[in-house]
């Protein structure tokens, strides 16, 4: 009989713990529902807000980098031919300006030519003009010894004139 009531008192028991299990955890999942779940739940919707913002960022990143990328290139394409054309005006303005130099020294070249061919000319000129006076004054010396008298001025003047143009015609021949 002890046994007997051993079992009867043990299916109660079981029937009573399984009762009282359910019971715990039921009133468990809810003081877990209440105060764990609701703040896990949030911490995991601020995650998955956090890592959708990340990634709208760093997508919004990537646009803003590529269209920065594309604007250096737009901008290094620009100054590489802003620089070609500053050197090409560069050469441009070399070119001109060496044929200037080499066109005002060919100026001056025959200035100075034109210059020396003056300067020739009249030192010639002066030479002749000094060997006609020095034939003039030979010329009254000699006559004055060939005449062993003294000329006046006015024969004297005449004399010359006239040796002058001796000596002009015999140069012109």
């Amino acid at each position: 009989m002890i046994n007997q009531l051993l079992i009867a008192s043990s299916g109660q028991t079981t029937l009573s713990t399984i009762l009282f299990v359910s019971v715990s955890f039921l009133i468990l999942m809810l003081a877990l529902k209440k105060f764990a779940w609701g703040p896990v739940v949030n911490m995991m919707d601020e995650r998955q807000e956090k890592i959708a913002n990340d990634i709208d960022n760093a997508e919004k990143s990537r646009g803003e980098a590529n269209t920065l990328a594309k604007q250096r290139e737009d901008e290094l394409r620009k100054a590489r031919t802003e620089a070609q054309v500053i050197i090409g005006q560069a050469k441009e303005t070399a070119e001109n300006n060496a044929h200037a130099i080499i066109v005002d020294a060919e100026k001056h070249s025959k200035r100075m030519k034109l210059q020396a061919q003056e300067d020739i000319k009249l030192e010639r000129a002066r030479m002749i003009e000094e060997a006609k006076k020095e034939v003039a004054d030979l010329s009254v010396e000699i006559a004055s010894k060939i005449l062993k008298k003294e000329l006046s001025a006015t024969t004297h003047q005449e004399l010359i004139q006239s040796s002058i143009e001796k000596l002009g015609v015999d140069n012109d021949e």
